[in-house]
């Protein structure tokens, strides 16, 4: 007998007709170009990347991508007896540890085995990691995550096309079907390798995958949650590959803002990074925590882990993953419960990723009050309506707003736009008030960084007014601090600027 895991290893890598041969076209076949006005073309190894232009109702033109093979008759054929094979060799005893990674790691190895007799060492490796996705099941997928450009691709429907967010032209429509064996293929990889079930019961599930090298966090949801039967959300984590002097040079935020940010978290200053989906919340948490002293030790508190893998170049970081919030009371290893016990881990910085029910408020304050200082995200359109679901809907008292720090407001200008930029910093600081006859500090929410429309993102007062609780250094220090890390930033961009 073969376990539940084993079963599902074998399940897509087995599409054969009655003779053990592969039937039908490969699914990467199933890719096509249309005749739209041409826009740009580019190369991503085994496929050509198109942006055209489309004729859209009430004579509105949209922007179309295409993602189409180019491996030529020979490799194509080479390609499809490969798949055959590895897909009729592959046994459970040949994938331990029992892991998607692993599994993609054996195809393509297998695969690379049956391509030897291709000279070019480059279009083996490539052609073996299309292999295996083909066997898999999950082609379209692989073409999609391996350009660098797409930075989230959408399914409505099992009938709908895919549409997707691109690095340069924003939002863009396709003609790209997911085939009823990629969904399936989907369904039990997500619910084979991330231990949940997907069920009438449980039908939404996060998880990550690996792409060589390329993270995707895919959420997937199906009925009866999903009207259609079937939706999906694939996210690329481009958090991993910019810096924060790549966000400074892309004007997200400026060289000065940037190093206030640093100093303050050196300072043991709380950041939270609060915008709607989408607007780079993730991508700057990241950038931030990498730019920071690696010798901090760092705590991480995550379900789809997004944060970047600093380990192998000296950075101290533990990650705890924990279950998903989609899986509501059936989860055993709760973010809010990780919170709670944080300080018998002897943080000197824990990063929280997203802040999401009432539960993880309420915890993620407790924190706060005893000291816990790091970095989060919340869903928010800004800091002003990020204080008020705290107060009003998460019941969080207003004394423990003054831990909050700093919140800074992410904003995608234009929604079907690429660009994402911070639009405002604000800092959390105690004033007195008058209170039935005593004078009693609250909190109070002051912008320290704004972006004027369409402009730079500039300081709004001199550093002598700025009124910012600093736990555990003095303000001389803080400011000496501030101004070599505005030296460092922009002397890198200065250097980066004269290297072209």
């Amino acid at each position: 007998m073969i376990g539940r895991v084993e079963k599902a290893l074998l399940l897509f890598a087995r599409k054969k007709d009655g003779k053990g041969s592969q039937s039908g076209p490969l699914l990467v076949e199933l890719l096509q170009s249309s005749d739209s006005e041409l826009i740009e073309s580019y190369p991503n190894g085994l496929f050509r990347c198109e942006i055209r232009r489309e004729e859209g109702d009430g004579g509105t033109k949209a922007t179309l991508y295409d993602v189409v093979p180019v491996l030529g008759a020979e490799n194509l054929a080479l390609l499809r007896a490969a798949v055959g094979r590895i897909s009729e060799r592959l046994s459970p005893e040949h994938v331990k540890p029992l892991t998607f990674t692993r599994l993609i790691e054996v195809l393509s190895q297998m695969a690379a085995h049956e391509l030897s007799r291709i000279r070019d060492l480059g279009m083996v490796r490539e052609l073996s990691r299309l292999a295996a996705f083909e066997a898999v099941g999950l082609p379209t997928v692989f073409a999609l995550s391996r350009d660098r450009n797409v930075q989230e691709f959408f399914l409505d429907s099992p009938n709908s096309t895919v549409y997707l967010d691109h690095a340069k032209y924003g939002r863009c429509e396709s003609r790209i079907f997911l085939a009823e064996r990629e969904r399936r293929a989907l369904e039990t990889h997500m619910d084979t390798f991330k231990g949940y079930t997907l069920d009438y019961a449980n039908p939404s599930l996060k998880n990550e995958f690996d792409v060589f090298g390329t993270r995707l966090r895919v959420s997937l949801d199906l009925d009866p949650l999903a009207v259609s039967g079937f939706s999906l959300d694939v996210r690329k984590l481009t958090s991993n590959v910019l810096t924060l002097h790549d966000l400074v040079a892309m004007d997200v935020l400026s060289v000065e803002a940037a190093a206030f940010l640093l100093a303050s978290l050196e300072a043991g200053v709380n950041v939270t990074i609060v915008g709607d989906t989408g607007t780079g919340k993730t991508t700057l948490l990241n950038a931030l925590d990498e730019a920071l002293d690696r010798r901090l030790r760092r705590i991480y508190i995550e379900d789809a882990v997004e944060s970047k893998d600093l380990l192998e170049r000296g950075y101290h970081q533990m990650k705890l993953r924990v279950d998903p919030f989609e899986r509501g009371g059936e989860a055993q290893r709760t973010k809010s419960a990780e919170i709670t016990k944080i300080l018998h881990r002897s943080p000197d910085m824990v990063i929280l990723g997203e802040i999401q029910s009432e539960e993880h408020s309420r915890a993620f304050f407790q924190a706060l009050s005893a000291g816990v200082r790091g970095l989060q995200t919340f869903h928010s359109s800004s800091p002003e309506q990020a204080i008020r679901r705290w107060l009003e809907l998460h019941g969080i008292s207003k004394a423990n707003l003054l831990d909050l720090g700093i919140i800074v407001q992410m904003l995608r200008p234009q929604r079907l736009s690429s660009r994402r930029c911070v639009h405002s910093i604000s800092t959390m600081s105690g004033r007195s008030a008058p209170e039935q006859g005593e004078r009693e500090v609250e909190p109070w929410l002051r912008r320290t960084y704004t972006r004027a429309p369409g402009g730079l993102l500039r300081r709004t007062a001199s550093w002598e007014e700025l009124d910012l609780l600093l736990p555990s250094t003095t303000r001389e220090a803080f400011l000496s601090s501030l101004e070599m890390q505005i030296e460092r930033i922009g002397g890198a961009q200065s250097a980066r600027a004269a290297t072209g």
